[in-house]
């Protein structure tokens, strides 16, 4: 059996629309969790974030964290050695919403430590927000938690 050219041209054509049906198919089945639910407004409030991480900026030494095992421990600037700190911590995973985590700490030594779940291991990003005498801080850094 002999095919000619007008057929050929028909199979290949036919094979490239079930390819992208398939292609179709099978995006439809990936997850596409959004950052945040409402993200709209949080862009517009992101001025804040802005404010604050320039005041995080400024300060004359930095946020120091060392990651262990079990924990990561958060050392504040020096100039906040006796003050009151408040604020709340949040391991942020790119890839999976249901792998978020968060709390909040207060502390009077200018240092706080941020339990890690058991089986908790790939790339994070840690953001920290703090207040201060009513200046509120902002501060964020990725950790490979394993």
């Amino acid at each position: 059996m002999k095919f000619n050219w007008g057929f050929k041209i028909v199979i290949v054509y036919g094979i490239f629309v079930m390819g992208i049906l398939y292609m179709v198919f099978l995006s439809s089945k990936q997850n596409r969790d959004l950052v945040s639910e409402n993200y709209y407004s949080e862009e517009l409030a992101y001025q804040k974030v802005i404010d604050q991480s320039t005041r995080t900026a400024a300060l004359h030494s930095k946020v120091e964290m060392l990651v262990t095992k079990e924990s990561i421990d958060i050392q504040f600037p020096k100039e906040f050695k006796q003050a009151v700190i408040a604020g709340n911590w949040t391991l942020y995973y790119a890839a999976n919403q249901d792998r978020d985590f968060k709390g909040d700490f207060q502390t009077t030594t200018a240092s706080t430590s941020v339990k890690i779940p058991r089986d908790v291991h790939g790339n994070y990003l840690i953001k920290l927000t703090w207040k201060i005498n009513k200046e509120e801080y902002y501060y964020e850094q990725p950790v490979f938690l394993h």
